[in-house]
């Protein structure tokens, strides 16, 4: 291995050299840094959310034996995009009740929208929420299906910073020509890990007047 490889080099290369998949690790780093841009900790990234897509989790001790002394921040960097969340929660399992600890002992899982970009990102090297969104609808009927990359981009054009009532999921609806319960909508796009309640936010919802939820932001950046 060359000594002038940059720090994110060298990780990608030890990782070709260690894992017959460096090629897909190395697609999933290129499609990663169009969702990141310029961030430093882009290929330690690749290679803990890949780790994790294996079995939809990585433990902290994981996270530590492949990132070293960057653990904490490709951690917190990964929640903020929510790549990863914990799994430890407070009292519920939605994403603003649960508890990111950095310790030993901790486990994190993968979104199951996350899944499918990451799998899609290592087949192309490109974060293509479009293709994800089809696939994790797989199961519903085609119109639905076709219609999710629309309506997420309606959803977003109504959230203010990534959140959204259930009203404006409604309009999105209208605006997306989706013409099913927005109820059941709503619960498919939970279980989906595309968006989840904001359940602190209680002047939200006094405000809106309805639930008030999240947007993935890996999936609108």
């Amino acid at each position: 291995m060359s000594k002038f490889l940059s720090n994110s080099e060298h990780v990608i290369e030890e990782s070709r050299e260690n894992n017959h998949h460096g090629d897909q690790i190395q697609g999933l780093q290129v499609a990663l840094g169009d969702l990141l841009g310029s961030d430093e900790l882009t290929a330690e990234t690749a290679l803990i959310i890949n780790n994790a897509c294996e079995k939809g989790r990585i433990s902290f001790s994981k996270v530590e034996e492949i990132c070293g002394g960057n653990s904490e921040d490709v951690l917190l960097l990964c929640w903020e995009w929510r790549l990863l969340v914990p799994v430890r929660s407070s009292k519920c399992g939605e994403w603003d009740d649960r508890l990111l600890l950095l310790d030993p002992g901790e486990i994190y899982e993968l979104p199951n929208v996350v899944k499918h970009l990451v799998k899609s990102a290592r087949r192309t090297g490109q974060w293509n929420p479009d293709v994800a969104l089809t696939e994790v609808f797989s199961d519903t009927d085609e119109t639905l299906r076709r219609s999710m990359p629309d309506l997420l981009k309606k959803m977003n054009g109504l959230a203010h910073f990534n959140i959204i009532n259930a009203f404006q999921i409604r309009q999105a609806c209208a605006r997306a020509n989706v013409n099913h319960s927005v109820d059941t909508l709503i619960a498919l796009l939970k279980a989906g890990g595309v968006i989840s309640p904001k359940l602190r936010a209680l002047s939200d919802v006094a405000k809106a007047g309805s639930p008030v939820y999240e947007i993935n932001p890996c999936v609108v950046a």
